[in-house]
């Protein structure tokens, strides 16, 4: 079993508008809508990164569709890694597309287009789905009925852009969220 290391963050590469969510773990669902450059898919990294050096964790981190992974949510959670001061101490598998934390904890980075390997996955802690609004409405229940780790505190992190209010993720959100949700609304100014 690796070791959990010491760190130390400044701080102040948090954004303060979604800072005060940081450590909490409390609901199933925590979906964040936001203007392009709002910072919301930037916290959702830092806070899963965090999250996972706190426990062992297996967290699927995922869109639509695979070929957008390597340059999005991929490089992504590199960067929160570098600003963490932690890259070096972490093994990533630019093939397999995996990053494995020091203390053990995995970062799993799919693609949805396959549905049938990506919900053979075992363990899984946390979900969090980039752009969400890509998705069916039935792939995020599928994920949640599939999200059968052991960890404590499991949850589903989504982010997407303003959508139209025809779109399913306007129910969800806005007049009929499911329990233990919440839901951040940010726009450019906030980051």
């Amino acid at each position: 079993m690796m070791t959990k290391p010491t760190i130390n963050i400044d701080k102040n590469i948090f954004n303060s508008a979604f800072y005060p969510y940081l450590f909490d773990y409390t609901h199933r669902f925590e979906v964040y809508r936001g203007s392009a450059g709002s910072g919301k898919s930037h916290f959702i990294a830092q806070k899963i990164v965090l999250k996972a050096l706190r426990s062992q964790r297996r967290i699927l981190i995922c869109r639509r569709y695979g070929v957008t992974i390597k340059e999005t949510v991929f490089a992504l959670f590199k960067d929160t890694l570098t600003g963490f001061k932690i890259y070096n101490l972490c093994k990533v598998n630019n093939s397999d597309r995996t990053i494995t934390l020091p203390n053990g904890s995995l970062l799993i980075f799919k693609g949805l287009d396959d549905e049938a390997k990506l919900l053979s996955l075992q363990n899984i802690s946390d979900v969090f789905i980039e752009e969400v609004y890509e998705c069916n409405k039935d792939i995020i229940e599928q994920l949640n009925l599939r999200m059968r780790g052991k960890a404590k505190n499991q949850q589903i992190f989504m982010a997407f852009n303003p959508i139209s209010a025809k779109h399913w993720l306007y129910d969800y959100c806005e007049i009929n969220p499911p329990e233990s949700f919440f839901y951040h609304v940010s726009t450019y100014k906030d980051n």
